[in-house]
């Protein structure tokens, strides 16, 4: 697993091991997610379900300027830390920022984060519209994530999906690579 474009492109990223629950999002879903989005500079990007991290160092890679990773298992963390430290060894100036906890509920003060443009989410598939239904209906989540554009990967199985309650809007259903997202504001 490396960075596919940016001032770490090429970079390889220690990636999880065998018996870690964490499914990074394919390289060529993550080439094609990023392509769409275009230039990042100045952004702040949100990384849910952070996992290997892999999402959120293409974001800094790729100019975001601030990113926060969320994750909850200590192990994971650790890595995406060491992944941070070799980032920012490239030259990447991004503000890296690991947020620990499960999520939901979120156990940080999200009010004393910067507000982020791009909420990026892949939690765990089997749980993932559950999970879904709980962080939209968060109102501090709300609140924090207020006029960024969140996209949410989709399960690869068949699923149920509620669209959220107001403030919520569904801007579209994103096919990028192998991957589907979510896309609102």
């Amino acid at each position: 697993m490396e960075i596919v474009a940016g001032i770490a492109h090429g970079l390889v990223l220690t990636s999880p091991g065998e018996h870690d629950e964490v499914r990074p999002t394919s390289v060529r879903a993550r080439r094609a997610f990023f392509d769409s989005l275009g230039d990042l500079s100045g952004v702040v990007f949100a990384d849910l379900f952070a996992g290997s991290g892999a999402m959120g160092l293409e974001a800094a890679s790729r100019g975001a300027r601030t990113v926060y990773f969320f994750e909850q298992s200590p192990q994971v963390i650790k890595m995406i830390e060491k992944n941070c430290s070799r980032v920012a060894k490239t030259g990447v100036t991004a503000e890296m920022n690991v947020i620990p906890g499960a999520i939901p509920p979120f156990r940080t003060d999200l009010g004393r984060l910067k507000k982020p443009d791009i909420v990026f989410a892949d939690p765990p598939y089997p749980m993932s519209m559950e999970i879904f239904r709980h962080v939209t209906a968060d109102p501090r989540f709300r609140i924090w994530a207020d006029g960024a554009t969140f996209y949410w990967e989709l399960p690869d199985r068949d699923f149920s999906l509620e669209i959220p309650a107001a403030p919520w809007k569904v801007l579209s259903m994103k096919t990028c690579g192998p991957s589907r997202f979510l896309v609102m504001k």
